[in-house]
């Protein structure tokens, strides 16, 4: 009875082993090789989360006041280049439900005091954060949100004037959102004219920006004249010659990707006919494209050119947007990858902007230009202005501005505008009722200006002209765009796949 019971156990020891070696060689298996699916168990449920992530600090970067492109103290002086009686303002407001708003010099080593926004008292819902200075330097301005909702944002803009030397009329620009990819839609580099861009970096890490342009000449890219990247230093500020870049082009389409960290940019364009200026202005990047575009800030007897850029062939329609409709200037043909440039004359009577249409995306914008005497000349750079829910502009001092309210629907529309005083006290709100495809223009006042568009119909804008330069027979305008006031979000989903083994 003993042999049987041997027996057994001498089987269970050899099974035992050969059990072993094959556990063995199967974990040696799967070190270096992936399990196959039909040795997992299906998952039988799913587990999905998902979080808003919301912004609640916003920041953006304020340029300098307009400077010369060449201030060197040098030759003669009755022939030496001069900025005149240039007089700066800078204004700011941050709507909504901002519990804190300051702006801050960008190069805090240079000196220069932090200004803090402040509220009316007693303050309101519809009250804004305001603050004024006269300040020519670049800032950060800040905005500290209790909550992301719409209606909630800052704005801010910074406006030079003078009646002499050469930079006679009127520069201006807002506050822009550092971006990781911008694109500008410029006039062109012709003798004369001077295209700078300047790129701000108010990060703590250093970046590099690649630049292409396209120009009028032929399509695609251009091989630049000088380096196609440039290197902006952690809270630095880097200057880019575009007319030394890219020379003797009609228009210039110009791309900016930063390669770490976002970074905010401007083009400031001086122009001059040997020592008759010529005007100045500020361009600030374009909008995404689109087969509709509506430009505001036209005025009878502006002298226009109409830039536009497509990465199709296609035509364009053109129209003025006059008080009581769209009055048409015809179909323009847009070539592929190539800036187009086409002189519409003059602005007629009542005409307060220009739509273009298409059948494919493209970007558009337009140059004004007014005389003045001895043939001094002004000119703003207007850009298509992409309608939102709610939008808000600050209005800088010393200067007249007009809002221009554009409808791009077929239908009548009417908006709410809202204007803060000094204090950031908000006015009764008015009900501006506009035709279809029509435009109506209205006095700006105060700080600052909300305009809430529940059908996002409307495409605004706000020209500046005054400063006491008409007694002087000085040319003077420009023209801003508001800042969208939308809620900020991005939502994260995560899911569990029980199917991962490694």
């Amino acid at each position: 009875m003993n042999r049987p019971s041997t027996l057994a156990r001498v089987l269970r020891v050899v099974l035992a082993i050969i059990t072993s070696v094959a556990l063995v060689a199967a974990f040696a298996l799967l070190s270096v090789t992936t399990m196959p699916q039909w040795f997992v168990d299906r998952a039988s449920g799913e587990a999905t989360a998902s979080h808003r992530v919301v912004q609640q600090l916003l920041e953006s970067y304020c340029p300098a006041r307009m400077a010369l492109p060449d201030s060197g103290d040098w030759g003669d002086s009755e022939y030496r280049a001069s900025e005149g009686d240039i007089a700066t303002s800078a204004s700011f407001a941050a709507f909504g439900s901002v519990y804190a708003s300051t702006v801050a010099p960008f190069d805090m080593s240079a000196g220069g005091e932090a200004l803090s926004l402040k509220a009316p008292d007693n303050p309101r819902n519809a009250d804004a954060m305001v603050g004024r200075d006269e300040s020519g330097s670049s800032r950060l301005f800040n905005a500290n949100l209790l909550e992301a909702s719409d209606g909630s944002g800052h704005a801010g803009v910074i406006a030079s004037h003078a009646s002499s030397g050469d930079l006679r009329g009127i520069s201006a620009a807002t506050c822009t959102v550092p971006a990781m990819t911008q694109s500008f839609l410029l006039s062109g580099t012709a003798t004369g004219s001077s295209q700078r861009m300047t790129l701000a970096n108010p990060s703590s890490k250093a970046t590099t920006v690649t630049i292409t342009v396209v120009g009028t000449s032929s399509a695609g890219s251009m091989s630049l004249s000088t380096s196609g990247t440039a290197t902006v230093a952690a809270g630095g500020e880097t200057t880019v010659d575009l007319s030394a870049a890219a020379p003797d082009q009609q228009g210039l389409y110009v791309t900016i990707t930063s390669d770490v960290m976002p970074v905010a940019a401007y083009v400031s364009s001086v122009s001059a006919d040997g020592l008759t200026p010529k005007g100045s202005d500020f361009t600030m990047p374009v909008g995404a494209a689109s087969t509709l575009n509506a430009i505001p800030s036209v005025s009878e007897g502006d002298k226009i050119s109409l830039y536009a850029y497509s990465r199709t062939a296609g035509d364009v329609t053109l129209s003025w947007i006059t008080e009581d409709g769209l009055s048409s200037i015809g179909r323009k043909r847009v070539k592929a990858d190539q800036v187009a440039v086409f002189d519409l004359g003059q602005a007629p009577k009542g005409a307060h902007g220009i739509l273009a249409t298409g059948s494919d995306d493209f970007v558009a914008a337009a140059r004004a230009v007014r005389s003045g005497a001895s043939g001094q000349e002004d000119f703003a750079s207007l850009a298509a202005v992409t309608p939102a829910s709610s939008s808000g502009a600050a209005l800088p001092s010393g200067l007249d501005a007009t809002v221009t309210l554009v409808n791009t629907t077929n239908e009548e529309v009417t908006v709410s505008l809202t204007a803060m005083d000094d204090t950031g006290k908000a006015g009764s709100a008015d009900e501006v009722t506009i035709k279809a495809n029509s435009a109506v223009s209205v006095k700006g006042e105060g700080t600052a200006v909300l305009v809430e568009d529940r059908g996002k119909a409307v495409a605004w804008g706000v020209r500046l002209g005054g400063g006491g330069l008409d007694p002087a027979k000085v040319a003077g305008l420009s023209a801003t765009e508001p800042t969208a006031l939308t809620v900020r979000e991005e939502t994260i989903r995560s899911s569990q796949d029980n199917t991962i083994v490694r």
